[in-house]
This record gives C-alpha cells, structure tokens and sequence, in this order.
C-alpha cells in the first residue's frame, strides 16, 4: 500500500489503483478474516484511495462504486464527519454524469450527517450542491431556496469566500431565469467580497458570470469586457482551466455578433489548452462549440465532424448531459441541411437522456428544436403540440428566456400557416418577456418576426418600423449577424412596396457582413433575396447570376432546404423571361429536394409553380392537376396562406381556359382566407384577379370595383408594385369600354411607378398596354413607338414571352394600318418565339392573328387554314375563350366567302361556348356577326334581332364604345329597309355616347352616316355638308397622329377618303364646285405633299383651315402659258372637271361615266375600266424578240398587280395573262377623250395642258386620246401630270440650291446572277443592251462618272447618287415596285437577299436628290398601287426625294421605237427647249415617220415642273446637262452624232 500510495503521488495513478485493488484482494482473504478491526480500517483506507484515485482519473463508474463500499464502511463505524465528506464528493460524481436524482439523494444524506454533527460549513456546501443539482434540472426556484440556505450559514459563520460562491449561483439562477438585473446586482457581490479577500480564481469566476450576463442581454462588447479580465486572471494565476474556459466564452460573444472567424481561433486555443490537461470534459464542450461556429457559417459537413467527435467523447467519459448535448446540436445541424428525418431521430435522443437524467431545462430544449423540425416539413399540428409541451415545461421551472423561445416559435409555426393574428399575439409574449428580462438579443429577435408577420399581411409601414427597431438594438449590441438579418427583411419589405434600389441596397448590406463574417448561409440567403429583387425589375440575367451564386453556395455546405429554394427561384426567372422547359426542370429538381427532405411546405411550392409554368404555355389540365396537389398539401399542413395561393392560381386557370364562374368561385374561396388571416397584400391579390374576371365576361362596372378595392389595399400598406399592377388592370377595364382617355391615364400612373422604383417588366407592360390603347383610337405612329418601347425593354431583360406579344401586337398594328406584308412578318416572329418556348396559348393567338392578315387581303383559303390551326390548339389545351373566338374568327372568313349556312353554324358554336362560359362581350360580338350574316342574306328581321340582342348586352356590361358600334350597324341595317328617321335615331344614339368615350373612329363613322340620313329625310344638304365636314375633321385630328409616316398617311388616305369624295360631290350638285375643288385637292396626294414640304424645308400647313388652301390661280400663272385640268369622280361614277386658266374664273363641268363609255363587259365602274376591260392592255405587251429582258423576274414583270404580296393588295391593277387577247382598236381612246376632254373642250386653251389626275385616270395615255375626227389631244397641247397643284406649288416655291446644275452617275449591266428574291433562288441573265448603252452616255456626258459591272454596287451607288445631276440605270428591275438589282458588296457572303442586292423604293426615299428631270425609260414606271393619294411608285419615289420632274412610261417599250423617241428627246432637250416641249415633239415627230401606232409614241408621261436647261447648241454644253435616266426596262441607246 505505502508503494501504490508512492505511485500516486508521482501522478501514477492507474499503477497505484491496481496495487491497491490487489491490496483489497489480500485484506478480504479468509487468512485476514479473524482480524476484523484490522480489515475494517484496512478496507476504509483501500475503498477511500480508490474512490478519489478512480475520481482523478475521471473513471467515474468505479469511482462511485468504490464510494457507496466505502460509504457502508463509514456508517457501520459511524464515522459521521467521513460519511458527509464521501455522500457529498458521491453527489458530485453523480452530477458529473447527469445522474441528478442519485445526486439529490446523496447530498439530501450529507446534508443530515452535517446537520447532525452540526458541522456548517458541509451544511451550506450541500444546500449550495442541492441548488446547483436543482439549477441544473431547471428547477430554478427550488435553486434559489437552497443558494439563500447557504447564503445564510456562509453569512452566520463569517465565510466570506462562501458567501461570494453563494452570490455567484444566485446570479447564475436569476440570469438563468432571465432575471438578468437581479444577476448582475449578485454577481457584483460577490466580485466585491472576491476582491475584498484577495481571491484571484474567484475574482475570475465573477468576471466569467458576469460576462454571460451581458451576453445573455446583447450587451456584447461589456461581456467581451468582463471575459477578457477573466482570461487576464487565469492567465496570471496559471489556472489552465480557467484561462481555456474563458476562451470558451470569448468565442460565444464572437459568435453571437458574427466573428467566426474569432470564434473559431479561440475555440482552437481552449481545446488545445484541455487537450494538454487532459479535461474531456472540456475538450468535449470545445468540439460542440466548433460545430456550432461551422454550422453558422454553413460549413455543415465540418458541423458534423465536430459534433461527433463530442459525442465520442462524452459517450466515453459518461457525460449524460454533454452526451446529450451533442445530438441536440446534430438533430440542428441535419435540419439545417434539410435532412429532417435524420434530425429528428437525434433530437428524439437527446430527448430521452434529457428525460432520463431529469433535466427538465434540456427536455423543454428538445421538444422546442423537434416543433421546428416538424415546422420545416409542414407537420405545423405536431410542432405547435412539441412547443407548447416544452413551453409548460419553461413554464413550470421558471425559465423566462424559454418561455419567452417557446411564444417565438409557436408564433413562427402560426405565421407558416397564415394565421398571423396568432403569430403577431405570441411574439408580442415573447417580446414582452425579453423586455422584462432584459435580453437585447431576444428583443431584436422578437422585432424581426413582427416584422415578418407584418410584411406577410401587407403593413409594410409597420413591418418597416419593427425591422428599424430590431436594427436598432442589433447595431447597438454589436450583433452582426442580426444586423445582418435585419437589412435582409428590410430588403425584403422594400422589395414587396416596388422600392427596389433600396431593397438593392439593404440587401447588399446585408451580403457584405455575411461575407465579412464568413456566414455562408446567410450570404446564399443575400443572393436568393437580390436575384428575387432583379426579376421584380425584370433583371432576369442578373437574377440568374445571383441565384446561381446562392445555388453554388448551398449545394457546397449541403443545405438541401437552401439548394431547392434556388431551383424553386431560378425556376420563376426561367418562367419569367419565357424559358418553359428549364422552368419546368429546375422546378423538379426543387420537388425532387423537397420530397426527399420531406418539406411538405417546399413540395406545395414546387407543385405551386409547376402549375404556372404549365399555365403559361397552355397546358392547363396539366397546370390544375399540379395545383391540386399543392393545394391537398397545403390543406393538409394547415397552411393557409398557402391554400389561398392555391385557389388563386387555380382562379388563373379557370379563368385561362373561359370556365369564369368556376374561376370566381376559387378566387373568392382564396379572398375569404386571405381575409381571415389579415393577408392585405392576398387580399388585394384576390380582387385584382377577380377583376380580371369580371372583365373577361364583359362586368366592366363589377371589375372597376374590384380593382379599386385592390387600389385602396395596395395604397394603403405601401406596396408601390401591386399599386402600378392595379392601374394596368383598371386601365385595360378603361380600354374595354372605350374610355380611352382614362385607359391612358391610368396606365401612364403605373409606367410612373415602375419607372420610379425600377420595375422594367412592368415599365414594358405598361408601354405595351399604351401601345394597345393608342392602336384603338387610330394613334398608330404612337402606338408601334409604345410597343417598341416595350419590345425593347422585353429584349434587354430577355423576356422571350413578353418579345413575343410585343411583336404579336406591333403585327396588329402594322394589320390596322394596312401593312400586311410587315404584320405578317412580325406575327411570324411572335409565332416563332411562342414555338420555341412551348406556349401554347401565344402559339394559337400567333396563328388567329396571322388568320386575321389573310382574311384581309383576301386569302381565305389560307385564313382559314391559320384559323383552324389556333382552333386546334384552344381546343386541345382547353382554352373555351379562344376556341369561341376562333369560331368568330372562321365564321367572318365564311361570311367574307359568301358561305352564309356555314358562317352561322360557326357562330353559333361561339355564341354557346361564350354563354357557357360567362362572356359577355363576346357573347354580344357573336350576335353582332350573326346579324352581319343575316344582313348579308336579305334576312334584316333576323338580323336586327341579333343587333338588338348585342345592343342589350353591351348596355348591360357597359361597354360603350360596343353599345355605339351596335347602334350605328342597326342604323346601316334600316337604313338599307328604306327607314331612314329611324336610322338617324340609332345614328344620333351612338353619337351621343361616343361623344362621351372620345373614340374618334366610331365619331368619324356616324357623321359619316349621318349625312346620308340628312339627304334621305328632308334633303337638307347643308346639315349633310355639315356632317361630312365634321368627317374631314376628325380625318385631320386622326391624320396628325400619324406623324411623318408616309406608308401609313397613304394607307389611312384609302381608309378615310369618303368623306372628302362625298363632299365634293355633294359641292358640286349644290352648286358649290369651288368648295368641291378645294375639299379635292385636300385629300390629293397629301403624304406626297408632306414628303417634297419636309425635301425642301418649306413650312406649308395643309388642313381644313381657309387659309392653308392652294391658291390656284397663283399657281397656274406660275405656269405660263397653261391651262389646268383637275379631274376627280365619286362613287355615282359622276366624273367633276374643272379648268383652271390665267385670268378666268374656275370653270366645272360634270359628266357621267356610263354616259360616256361602254365596255364589251356592260355596264362597269370607273375602276373596273381598268380591271376587267381591255382598254390599254394592247399597250402593255411586247413579243419578246422586240425587247430585252430587264425585267427582275419575268414570271413578276407580267404580275402587275394585287397578287404581288400582302403590302400591295389594294392594288387596282390586274395580272395580265399571255393568253388574253391583245385589242389595238383605237375606240376606247376616243370614248376617254369623250368622257375627260369633249366636256370642256370649248375652255381648253394656252400651249399646254396640266391634268390632275384622279386614282385610275393616272394611267390613261392624255397624249394619246383623240377627237371623233381621230385628232389626238398631243396635237394641239403639250400636256404634263401633277399629283396634286400642291406638289405643284411646293417644286416651284422649292429654294434655288435645291437642284444641282452639274455631275453624273451612270450604272449599266450590275454583275448580279443568282440571288434569293422573295424566298426563292432566282437567276438573273446578262444585259449586253444595257452595258453598251451604258457605255454609250458616258460618250455622250464624258465628265460622268461609270459604274458598271463589278463596280455597280448598291453601296456606290447610294454613296454618289444624292450629288450628282444625272443619274442613268441600266439594268435589271421590277416594274412593278421599283427595285433595281445592282452588284452586291463583296463582303456578302454566300447567295445574296434583297438587302444586299436590291435597290428599292425605300432607298431612293432615303436619299435627297437634286435632279431637275429624272427619265425613267423602262417598261411600266408609271405604274404602282393605285391609291387615294394617286400612283404609289418609284416616280413618286423621285419625286419625294427632291426630283422635280419625272419622265417615265405607262408601258412596256418598243426598242427600236424608244431609240428613236429619246434621240428626237434629247436633241430638243440639248437645244434648250422645255422638258414638256420635247416630249411634245418627239411624239410629234413619231407619228409622223413611222411610228404612228399608239404604243409606239404614247408610252411617256411626264409629271411635275416642266423644266429646261440653257446648254447651248454646243456639244460641250449638252456635256454639263442635269438629267438623271433610269432605264431599267427595255434596250434603248443614243446615237452620238458624228464630230
């Protein structure tokens, strides 16, 4: 014994405890058993160093059981003072191995030796170890008792080092209990009397504590204070353990305010100090503390490592309660990562030694860690029962700061299931407590859920103030990581009010401490707020970017929950910018995620988008199935907020596909939820929806309402976004009925907002619904500008959905305005994305509206075709609204085909379809056709009561502008019947309610209408004047919104020209035909006025205004010796001429038509003259031996009309056939020159003759036209062309330097062979002709400059063709539009298209030219779409562009016949006569040697001024000459003359 005892001493322990078991051995053998006084102490010795030696060596089993032995031998001896020091150091072994009940006993039986002995200071020792025990179990109250017990002996005996450890548990208890005042006053106690006696490990001890106390209260930079004099102390006195303790410490301030970094170099430095002095103990609580510091900033996989290397330990030692504490920390770690499963079994765990070893405080700790876990998959039944077992708990051993975590968590499982007035009464518990208590951190905690809570009810003021104040508190306390999460809520209330740069700013914030911290999850969590905040602006690129940084992140620290919430969000980016299919497969790899982790709530959100994606490309059976699902979840778990986000999108989807009652009937189910639970920004999703419904069935006045309700929600909780989305919806409501100017109104109101806070999705949306409005009140320019706007915008963000219906809707537009070849274009554009993307629904409205294009230039055939392709799709994806308006759509083809049985069945199938589903308008649009149909058949009865029927809808719905068009087609339908005061009634009806809604289209029509009521009722021609002044009118408010586009001016002109034709008419039967005249040359050519206005800078205002009108006679004395004759005729077919000569009033006659001219065919109008007869036709074709080739494509030169393309369908020309008889009687120019000249043939005088032609009179051949005596017209007149006197004045008013004197241009035979022309391969053939006559005016002009061959390019061209004087082309063209093929650029690569190769009219439209005469001398130049505004060709081309005057042919040309004609041409030209002059001779001058026929000296024409050079008789004169020709036709050269 006296050598283990020597081991012992020389720390060799585990030596001496063998030698002292042997030692036992021997003392109990038989031999020893007679000497029983001698065994007994022998024993009492040997138990008593094994009891403390196995204590040393922390081999506690054998150490307590060593103690009982010895225990027993202690009481049967009754040695008293032995057994209370062995029951009280039994206590304590049992303590350290969280046997608490065993501890309590033990000490209860120190406790009564003490009191027996009345030894007491071992009394007080066991009341302070009873209150520890207590302490420890959580049963703070009995603690407290038992620390005032000691308290009062360690007083009563003097013990001053006692009481200050009295005062130190007691603050530990009250700080415990939250009552952190309390423990602070105690602990500065006992630091005083620890001072007072000089005890340094004491003194230590009160830093320590006090250091948690301040912790515990936020206070972190005083408890970081507190522990630093703590570790300062331990290091002085050498106390290891203390000094890695403090360490220990330090690193939960670090932590607390985010410095893991800190944290984790201190934890390093305490567990390398336990390490060294063997406490397991503490090596163990350092490897929890690692995985802690790892879990926080998200290094999970290292979390783990730590916390099972505890666990390893404390299993080892027995360490119940740090045995427990690991899987605490592990059941957190694997719920973090998503690994819900896992966490619960270790929570389960800890829960049971907890429960084992009694520790009442660990216990409620469990089921608080389990309600969450159950909280993050959805179980929020099973998490409410655990949190309020652990707050019962917290409860009953008067643990403030839990109870005060339990109210937190409860109000956070109420949150997650919408019940937020719940929500918002537990946190306030939970904030009273921390309050009381004084935990700053608490508090902080306490105001961000309030917050939360707030935000997810839309008081985002008050959400606002919480954040501040949790800020506030956090910032003051030096807390980063809650600073941290403050800014990110923050961010959040900004994002949700549309204040998007700051919540781009708050965020930012929030992701630099993050970063500064090492927080990996909360950087990730920054990254998915901010790329939340970019797709509300409609950053979608950057939105990808940060939420792919957030994805790295957490799929790096394993956060599953994290990983899936990434998908779930690129997923909503995918589906924002129009990428379906990646929508669809992120959004599986977060259903994936979540079921696997099994987050019920996570699942519901996957199904949630799922079904939106599938919703957007039409999928909409598919869509409700997913949304079901989300919506059986979410029923399930009791989330009611989610509920309502499922009857929301489910009201989507009915609503999608026309079941409207359906789709109210859920939307309402949502807004009572969404009520219930105080969700204002729900709420206001609800009526926005639910206005968007009563808009589709035509309750306008009901949709109104709804949408302001959501107005005054939205205003009222600040959310700027949902603000700006409730002015769209009212806006488009404004639309419906007609109020456009309110529609404009509102809408500029959200562009303001989305603008302001930086919605670019919204920006575009409400540039595009601009667009949309614009487009119906006829502002077309404005409208393609706001819809470019927006396509723009879409593209930037690279929103492919939203560029599709940019690009359907500018097709609409360009389909209004009569560019049909650019509106197919664009729809195909938009029906390419739509395609690409999957959408459906935006496939099929591609399809309707491209059906819409074909119907109107008259494919039906392929009209229908596109109609059944969109049916076939609305039908497949179960979309009733469009399958309705498809058979709208089929039924106006049929009807347009005159296939009235199956227009009707068709409508029909619309009319049931929109009565099934509740819609309204459309119901009514269905009886507006059907009566259309019936119209159309005779049947008016049937008819009216379709009108009536549309008419009682539109009223009841309150569509406006509907009601209108309803009555002005009743007042169209008897008036037809011959009930003309009834149709002014229907007329004067629609009046008045347009006059109210400013749609200025439908204003236009009824006056128009009106007029024709005016002259049935009582022939009041004033009132009928009136009214089609009224018309021209708002013609001229309608036409300035067309801004400088001419394409559109020309087009609106054909749409618009009736009023100024009746007008005139109407005049000139008054006997107003100076009235007439001026109203006529209103509507003349007009968009080539504004063109040669802008050409030449001359400010010349053309409108109804007296003052702006033409003054005609200064006109025609500008003209010398001229007479002007001014034709125009009216839809009677009555022809109005006037003439107009120097120094006489105007003169007018009228003729009649049928009158005048009889075709083979009978009775025909005057356009039909040129449609269906064969007058000029001999003109126009050539055996093609007489004539080269230069046509661009044969099988188009003999197309010379409206069968070109979709652009040129109201062309009045007709193909002609080769098979079509070629007429060369002269008759029908002598039955012209009967209807045009002989009228006014008495008032013809002067030398020349300047015609005014009307529409089709452009193409009679005036020179060419002859008397009864077969004398032509050419004879006596020169004549010449002006579009309009207008153009007239503006070349003769047009400034000096606007025309250049000098230079020449001259391009033969461009080296162009295989092209693409119109989507086909073409070839082009040589043009020998045209390269030597090339050649040969380049002799003739020796200073011009040759481009020919290789060197004709579009690009040389353009660059010298404004400069120069003369301008000759020689090659290949269409007649029929103007475009030249010339060499393309050498950097085209591969065959060339138009863009390369072809020169068009748009070109020379782009360029300013100073020509004085341009020659075009090629086949059909005076050709073109004949429209209101005259002939519409590459002469008028010229013309705008600066030409001022045009030489050019009505048909194809005789080569032999064209040399001589330009030769007889140019030598008068060289001689200084005037252009007219010589085109006046040389006609002369053919009929009289040789050429007589018509179609060899009449094909030229000659249009606006008649200019002359004064070059001389001198060849080197004729040399300087300013003329451009273009001969793109037919072969012609010069013949130089000889030197």
């Amino acid at each position: 014994m006296i050598a283990a005892d020597f081991l012992c001493k020389t720390k060799r322990v585990f030596q001496a405890i063998k030698l002292w078991n042997e030692c036992l051995i021997l003392l109990n053998n038989k031999v020893l058993g007679n000497e029983h006084e001698f065994a007994r102490k022998g024993s009492i010795a040997l138990y008593n160093r094994l009891f403390y030696g196995n204590a040393a060596i922390t081999k506690l089993s054998a150490a307590i059981e060593s103690g009982k032995k010895l225990l027993v031998l202690l009481r049967n001896c009754e040695r008293k003072k032995e057994e209370g020091k062995t029951a009280l150091k039994l206590s304590t072994l049992y303590y350290q191995t969280s046997e608490y009940k065993e501890a309590k006993a033990f000490l209860r039986r120190a406790l009564c030796v003490n009191k027996e002995i009345e030894d007491k200071d071992g009394e007080a020792t066991c009341y302070m170890n009873l209150g520890t025990v207590f302490r420890s179990v959580g049963e703070y109250a009995k603690a407290e008792e038992y620390y005032h017990k000691a308290l009062t002996i360690r007083t009563e005996i003097g013990d001053k080092h006692g009481e200050a450890s009295c005062y130190i548990n007691l603050g530990t208890v009250f700080g415990s209990v939250g009552k952190y005042a309390k423990a602070e006053e105690y602990l500065h106690k006992a630091l005083t009397i620890k001072t007072g006696i000089g005890d340094k490990q004491g003194e230590e001890l009160c830093h320590g504590n006090l250091g948690t106390v301040f912790q515990s209260v936020g206070e972190y930079a005083k408890a970081e204070e507190y522990y630093h004099k703590a570790l300062t102390i331990n290091t002085e006195i050498g106390d290891k353990h203390g000094e890695a303790s403090c360490y220990g410490n330090l690193e939960t301030v670090l932590h607390k305010v985010g410095e893991y970094d800190k944290a984790e170099e201190y934890l390093h430095k305490a567990l390398t100090i336990r390490t060294e002095i063997g406490d397991k103990h503490g090596e163990a609580s350092c490897y929890i503390n690692l995985g802690t510091v790892f879990y926080k900033v998200g290094e999970y996989a290292k979390a783990e490592e730590y916390l099972h290397k505890a666990l390893t330990i404390n299993t080892e030692i027995g360490d119940k309660q740090g045995e427990e504490a690991c899987p605490i920390s592990l059941g957190v770690r694997f719920h973090k990562v998503g690994e819900h499963g896992k966490a619960e079994e270790y929570l389960h765990k800890a829960l049971t030694i907890n429960t084992e070893i009694g520790d009442k405080h660990g216990e409620a700790s469990c089921y608080i860690n389990l309600g969450t876990v159950f909280g993050s998959v959805g179980k929020y039944a099973k998490a409410e029962e655990y949190l309020h077992k652990a707050l019962t708990i917290n409860t009953e051993i008067g643990d403030k700061q839990g109870e005060a975590s339990c109210y937190m968590n409860l109000g956070n499982v109420f949150q997650s299931v919408g019940e937020y007035a719940k929500a918002e009464e537990y946190y306030h518990k939970a904030l009273t407590i921390n309050t009381e208590i004084g935990d700053k951190h608490g508090e902080a905690s306490c105001y961000i859920n309030l917050g939360t809570v707030f935000v997810s009810v839309g008081k985002y003021a008050k959400a606002e103030e919480y954040l501040h104040k949790a800020l506030t508190i956090n910032t003051e306390i030096g807390d980063k990581h809650g600073e941290a999460s403050c800014y990110i809520n923050l961010g959040t209330v900004f994002g949700s009010v549309g204040k998007y740069a700051k919540a781009e700013e708050y965020l930012h914030k929030a992701l630099t401490i993050n970063t500064e911290i090492g927080d990996k999850h909360g950087e990730a969590s920054c990254y998915i707020n901010l790329g939340t905040v970019f797709g509300s602006v409609g950053k979608y690129a950057k939105a990808e970017e940060y939420l792919h940084k957030a994805l790295t992140i957490n799929t790096e620290i394993g956060d599953k929950h994290g990983e899936a919430s990434c998908y779930i969000n690129l997923g909503t980016v995918f589906g924002s910018v129009g990428k379906y299919a990646k929508a669809e497969e992120y959004l599986h790899k977060a259903l994936t995620i979540n079921t696997e982790i099994g987050d019920k709530h996570g699942e519901a959100s996957c199904y949630i988008n799922l079904g939106t994606v599938f919703g957007s490309v039409g999928k909409y059976a598919k869509a409700e199935e997913y949304l079901h699902k989300a919506l059986t979840i979410n029923t399930e778990i009791g989330d009611k907020h989610g509920e309502a986000s499922c009857y929301i999108n489910l009201g989507t989807v009915f609503g999608s596909v026309g079941k409207y009652a359906k789709a109210e009937e859920y939307l309402h189910k949502a807004l009572t939820i969404n009520t219930e639970i105080g969700d204002k920004h729900g709420e206001a999703s609800c009526y926005i929806n639910l206005g968007t419904v009563f808009e589709s069935v035509g309750k306008y006045a009901k949709a109104e309402e709804y949408l302001h309700k959501a107005l005054t929600i939205n205003t009222e909780i600040g959310d700027k976004h949902g603000e700006a989305s409730c002015y769209i919806n009212l806006g488009t409501v404004f639309e419906s009925v007609g109020k456009y100017a309110k529609a404009e109104e509102y809408l500029h109101k959200a562009l303001t907002i989305n603008t302001k806070i930086g919605n670019k999705h919204g920006e575009a949306s409400c540039h595009g619904n601009l667009g949309i409005v614009f487009q119906y009140v006829g502002e077309y320019a404005k409208a393609e500008e706001y819809l470019h706007k927006a396509l723009t915008i879409r593209a930037e963000i690279g929103d492919k959905h939203g560029q599709a219906s940019c690009y359907g809707n500018l097709g609409t537009v360009f389909y209004k305005v009569g560019e049909y070849a650019k509106a197919e274009e664009y729809l195909h554009k938009a029906l390419t994305i739509n395609t690409e993307i999957g959408d459906k629904h935006g496939e099929a409205s591609s399809y309707g509206n491209l059906g819409n294009v074909f119907q109107c230039v008259g494919e039906y055939a392929k009209a229908e075709e596109y109609y059944h392709k969109a049916l076939n799709i609305r039908t497949e994806i179960g979309d009733k609204h469009g399958e309705a308006s498809c058979y709208i759509s089929l039924g106006t083809v049929f009807g347009s085909v005159e296939k009235y049985a199956k227009a009707e069945e068709y409508l029909h199938k619309a009319l049931t379809i929109k009565i099934g589903i509740g819609d309204k308008q459309g119901e009514a649009l269905c009886y507006i056709n059907l009566g259309t149909v019936f119209g159309s058949v005779g049947e008016y009865a049937k008819a009216g009561e379709y009108y009536h029927k549309a008419l009682t809808m539109m009223t009841k719905i309150g569509d406006k502008d509907g009601k209108a068009s309803c009555y002005i087609n009743l007042g169209h339908l008897v008036f037809k019947v011959g009930e003309w005061a009834k149709a002014q009634k229907y007329f004067e009806n629609a009046l008045h309610i347009i006059r109210g809604t400013g749609n200025i289209n439908l204003q236009f029509k009824t006056f128009l209408s009106l007029h024709k009521c005016s002259l049935k009722i009582t022939g009041n021609t004033s009132e009928a004047l009136s009214n089609l002044r009224t018309s021209i009118q708002i013609c001229e408010k309608m036409l300035l919104s067309l801004g400088s586009n001419d394409r559109r001016k020309i087009l609106f002109f054909d749409e618009h020209a009736s009023p100024y034709r009746l007008f005139c008419s109407l005049s000139c039967s008054c006997g107003k035909p100076y009235e007439a005249l001026q109203i006529a040359e209103l509507g003349r050519a007009r968009a080539l006025a504004e063109l040669m206005s802008n050409r030449y800078s001359i400010k010349k205002e053309i409108s109804l205004n007296m003052q702006s009108f033409v003054d005609f006679e200064e006109v025609i004395i500008k003209n010398g010796d001229s007479t002007c004759l001014y034709i125009s005729y009216d839809y009677n077919n009555d022809i109005f001429l006037w003439i107009l000569a120097k120094g006489k009033p105007v003169a007018f006659r009228k003729t009649k038509f049928f009158e005048s001219y009889v075709s083979k065919h009978g009775k025909i109008s005057v356009d039909d003259l040129f449609r269906k007869d064969s007058l000029l036709r001999n003109f126009h074709v050539l055996p093609q031996e007489q004539c080269e080739d230069r046509s661009l494509f044969s099988s188009y030169a003999n197309q010379l009309t409206n069968e070109s393309d979709l652009g040129d369908s109201l062309s009045s020309l007709r193909p002609l056939l080769d098979e079509e008889e070629v007429i060369t009687d002269p008759e029908p120019l002598f039955q012209v020159y009967s209807m045009l000249i002989a009228p006014v043939s008495d008032l013809l005088e002067g030398s020349e003759i300047i015609v005014v032609p009307d529409r089709c009179f452009f193409q009679v051949p005036f020179a060419a036209l002859h008397d009864e005596s077969n004398r032509y017209l050419s004879d006596s007149f020169r004549i010449r062309i002006v579009p309009s006197l207008t153009t007239l004045k503006l070349i003769l008013d047009s400034p000096a330097h606007s025309h250049s004197e000098k230079g020449a241009l001259i391009v033969g035979a461009p080296s162009v062979t295989e092209v693409y022309f119109k989507g086909k391969l073409r070839y082009l053939c040589p043009l020998p002709g045209a390269k030597a006559e090339a050649e040969m005016i380049a002799i003739l002009l020796p200073k011009s400059h040759l481009l020919i061959g290789e060197r004709a390019t579009k690009q040389a061209v353009l660059q010298r063709i404004p400069s120069v004087s003369l301008v000759h082309f020689a090659a290949h063209g269409d007649a029929e539009r103007g475009e030249i093929a010339l060499t393309p650029a050498d950097s085209t690569m591969g065959t060339p298209h138009e863009p390369d190769y072809l020169l068009t009219m748009a070109d020379i439209s782009q360029v300013r030219l100073s020509a004085k005469l341009v020659v075009l001398s090629c086949c059909h130049t005076a050709r073109g779409q004949i429209k209101t505004e005259g002939v519409v060709g590459i002469a008028r081309a010229f013309l705008g562009s600066g030409a001022r005057s045009v030489l050019v042919a009505l048909w194809a040309l005789q080569d032999r016949a064209t040399e001589q004609f330009m030769k007889i041409f140019y030598k008068n030209l060289v001689q200084g006569e005037s252009a007219s002059e010589c085109l006046h001779r040389a006609m002369k001058w053919m009929r009289n040697n040789g050429f007589s026929e018509v179609r060899h000296w009449a094909p030229f024409m000659l249009i606006g001024d008649d200019v002359s050079f004064h070059f001389g008789a001198e060849k080197k004169s004729a040399r300087s000459s300013c003329i451009a020709v273009l001969s793109t036709g037919n072969f012609w050269y010069f013949k130089v003359p000889n030197k």
